[in-house]
């Protein structure tokens, strides 16, 4: 599950928590604690077709760093950013390897080569990522136990977005 904060443009005193799981080709999106049933599709570079509950709508988005812009056809803007991965690896500080590992940069996923329960040597492969036509090969930073996956062959993945969550033995 990744979590954003956003506002609407202009009204920067109201900021809302988005939380976002994929199912599959849908997302469920909850903005408040209200739920919503999503599906995207990008038909070119910075615009997203959108299906929110049965109603459809067009999006456009810009990236300005963690930032995303987005304007919706009904003319609505809002701010929209997650939070600053490299702020969360700060706040927890020496020992940080237990927990979740986050994707480096934006790519997509090739390969998840362990599952939920499955023990890890430090050193082994976890997750395949393709990211600026390299293949990225994400490691186990320690001997342990994989609590859950959060990601899957095919899925494009932000920077700093969690992929594997590991326990130490």
């Amino acid at each position: 599950m990744m979590e954003f904060r956003y506002h609407t443009v202009g009204d920067e005193e109201q900021i809302r928590v988005v939380k976002i799981e994929q199912d599959g080709e849908r997302y469920r999106i909850t903005v408040d604690g209200r739920p919503y049933e999503v599906q995207a599709h990008r038909p070119e570079h910075g615009s997203i077709n959108l299906s929110i509950n049965g109603r459809r709508l067009r999006a456009f988005v810009a990236h300005d760093g963690l930032r995303r812009h987005v304007a919706l056809a009904s003319t609505k803007r809002y701010v929209v950013q997650q939070p600053d991965p490299r702020a969360r690896q700060r706040r927890r500080g020496p020992g940080a390897a237990e927990g979740g590992l986050e994707a480096a940069m934006p790519g997509q996923v090739l390969d998840v080569l362990v599952r939920p329960g499955d023990t890890v040597t430090r050193g082994q492969t976890l997750v395949l990522l393709e990211a600026m036509k390299m293949e990225l090969r994400i490691a186990a930073p320690l001997d342990g136990q994989v609590r859950a996956v959060r990601c899957a062959a095919g899925q494009v993945v932000e920077r700093g977005q969690i992929l594997i969550e590991l326990q130490a033995l």
